[in-house]
């Protein structure tokens, strides 16, 4: 930016907030723009899930679930939660367009997972397995698992609301990934004493949402030229990033005060 270039900078944008908000200060002095690469704003299923909140298709938002876990890098100078963290926080704080007033986390480091293999030259250290829990000012919770410690990858989310859920399972192909699940039926609710034996529930109507087919990084690219271009703001831009780079230091921080 200090030589007059437009930015693209690859996630997380920093290692400290203090980092990330001097970025985000030049580029508005400047006038330039500043991408981050959060490219999970620009998958299908986010995209879309996006759309379906605005439409209120579930309802208001309670609570939203996200499993991202893995087999850990066999050398790595970060733990689990700013390696994984940053597309769940992107894709959370893209999705509600607000910050959480709170975040709180549970981390361990148990000894296996790849990266603590045998044989591995990794010096460090490292959580490899955490829970984060934010809570934001509309009321919306959000419980995130991140971990290295299964070869069984998962990347599962699911966002609940009072009329509905959304089940997003990145691991899908295209035509089954992101699933939309009715209310369903539940007859137990204010049931008399002698109807026990008739007493269940079952799942609503359960609707498999199209999506549109194309390649989340050549999107993003193709948003961050047009925004060059034609002065456009951009969704995954530098603000976002900042607050994606405080809630990795924020989970941190929990931790260590807990």
């Amino acid at each position: 930016m200090l030589l007059g270039k437009h930015v693209f900078v690859e996630k997380p944008m920093a290692y400290s907030t203090n980092e990330a908000e001097s970025m985000v200060y030049t580029a508005d002095k400047l006038g330039k723009k500043l991408a981050v690469g959060h490219v999970f704003q620009f998958a299908p299923a986010v995209r879309k899930i996006k759309e379906l909140l605005k439409k209120k298709s579930i309802g208001k938002v309670l609570h939203i679930t996200s499993t991202r876990i893995n087999l850990g890098p066999p050398e790595s100078e970060v733990d689990v939660i700013w390696d994984l963290g940053p597309h769940d926080f992107s894709i959370i704080l893209y999705l509600l367009n607000e910050s959480p007033l709170k975040v709180s986390s549970a981390r361990n480091e148990y000894p296996f997972g790849a990266f603590n293999a045998p044989g591995s030259k990794n010096k460090f250290r490292h959580t490899n397995n955490a829970h984060i829990d934010l809570s934001f000012k509309s009321g919306v919770t959000s419980h995130i698992h991140l971990g290295w410690l299964s070869s069984n990858k998962i990347r599962l989310m699911q966002i609940f609301g009072t009329k509905g859920t959304l089940v997003y399972d990145e691991m899908l192909a295209l035509d089954g990934k992101l699933k939309l699940y009715g209310l369903g039926i539940d007859n137990r609710i204010k049931a008399k004493a002698g109807d026990t034996a008739a007493l269940g529930y079952q799942s609503g109507e359960i609707t498999v949402i199209p999506l549109e087919q194309h390649e989340p990084l050549r999107l993003e690219c193709q948003e961050f030229i047009n925004s060059v271009i034609n002065n456009k703001p951009l969704i995954n831009d530098g603000r976002i990033g900042l607050e994606v780079v405080k809630l990795l230091e924020k989970s941190g921080e929990s931790f260590n005060t807990n």
